[in-house]
């Protein structure tokens, strides 16, 4: 609590002088829950092809794959309510320009030194592939992310997107009062009109999982989350015991949905798109509860998780680069004696180290460049 205390008396002060909003740290604590979801899911990723179906740690390596599915979408969702939350009250036209400033400096300069770095690794990692550098090679990757070991990175190509089409949003939703008030709404009817669309049309889209109208509705629901976040909470402290439940059920379902589907059930368009979006919404928002409560309830916890979402981001982006060299070196045959410690030995290595590894350099001031704000 003494940790935690400082840091919440210090932000306090700041805030007086910035005349800013309070910062919300209970979403801090969903961050490092939805960053240990990807690493759950990078790191029994393998296991789900290598183990046979239809066996017990097949199922389990499965499970916890597939029960971890909410984090990227978590994560759109949370940079909706931190954007809306941030911005919507005192927004107008002047603030377009730094708006855009930082999101170049700590999101895309960060995003291309990375991508750099990968196009590298990627090729040290293959011996059949000799290093080299092509500047037409790399500018080639900029717009989708598409390289081996920096798959990870498509996930910056959508939110890149989305910081780009938050000024119109925003000012949209403050010029007409209804899409301010139905925002969600308006995120899910655009985004379902596309799913509709892709589905119906047989149309193939080009990178349709990198376009930012994939994850709209999310992006629009942590909107309207964020312009009225007090309210919102005052209803989710009112109904979270059904809404913990829904997350619970709608993530059990998805899994058995999963499962069948690996022995040939066919999932309908619309049940995977309702719950690959509805079962994020229902977890990042009964994290939020579970957040708050722990700040107040389990000040140590919290401050552990604190710390671990604040540096999701630098988490986020080095642990492929340990994964892959590890998975490299700890090979273990599926069936073997050792293989499950393999597993989890990686994992908690991808936690471990990166995590220490980002709390140590954000002690420096440059530390943005590699990790953003």
């Amino acid at each position: 609590m003494p940790i935690f205390g400082k840091r919440r008396i210090i932000s306090t002060e700041r805030q007086r002088i910035d005349l800013s909003k309070p910062k919300l740290w209970e979403l801090d604590i969903v961050r490092a829950v939805a960053i240990v979801a990807v690493l759950l899911i990078h790191g029994t990723a393998a296991s789900t092809v290598a183990l046979p179906i239809g066996s017990r740690s097949h199922t389990l390596y499965y499970a916890i794959n597939h029960m971890s599915y909410f984090a990227v979408q978590a994560f759109i969702l949370l940079s909706g309510v931190v954007l809306f939350y941030s911005y919507f009250d005192k927004w107008s036209a002047s603030r377009v320009p730094g708006f855009y400033r930082k999101r170049l400096q700590y999101i895309f300069l960060p995003y291309l030194l990375w991508l750099f770095f990968y196009y590298l690794y990627d090729q040290w990692l293959n011996p059949a592939v000799k290093v080299h550098v092509s500047f037409v090679e790399f500018v080639k990757l900029i717009p989708w992310a598409e390289i081996g070991m920096g798959y990870h990175l498509y996930f910056m190509v959508i939110i890149m997107q989305l910081y780009l089409l938050f000024p119109i949003v925003v000012t949209l939703a403050k010029l007409w009062r209804p899409l301010g008030r139905y925002l969600w709404l308006f995120g899910i009817v655009v985004q379902g009109a596309f799913v509709v669309y892709r589905h119906y049309s047989g149309a193939a889209v080009p990178h349709g999982d990198r376009l930012f109208i994939t994850y709209f509705a999310l992006f629009c629901i942590g909107g309207s989350i964020g312009m009225n976040y007090e309210r919102f909470f005052a209803w989710l402290n009112r109904n979270v015991w059904w809404v913990t439940a829904a997350a619970v059920g709608a993530g059990y379902t998805f899994l058995l949905l999963s499962l069948q589907e690996k022995r040939g059930m066919r999932f309908e368009f619309w049940e995977y798109e309702l719950l690959f979006n509805g079962y994020p919404v229902l977890v990042a928002i009964s994290f939020m509860w579970i957040g708050r409560h722990w700040l107040a309830h389990a000040p140590r916890w919290a401050a552990a998780l604190s710390s671990l979402g604040a540096a999701s981001f630098g988490v986020y982006f080095t642990h492929p680069a340990l994964l892959s060299f590890y998975a490299m070196r700890a090979q273990v045959p599926a069936g073997q004696s050792g293989y499950h410690l393999a597993v989890w030995g990686g994992i908690v290595l991808i936690l471990v180290v990166p995590w220490a590894v980002v709390r140590a350099l954000k002690r420096f001031n440059w530390s943005w460049i590699l990790f953003g704000k």
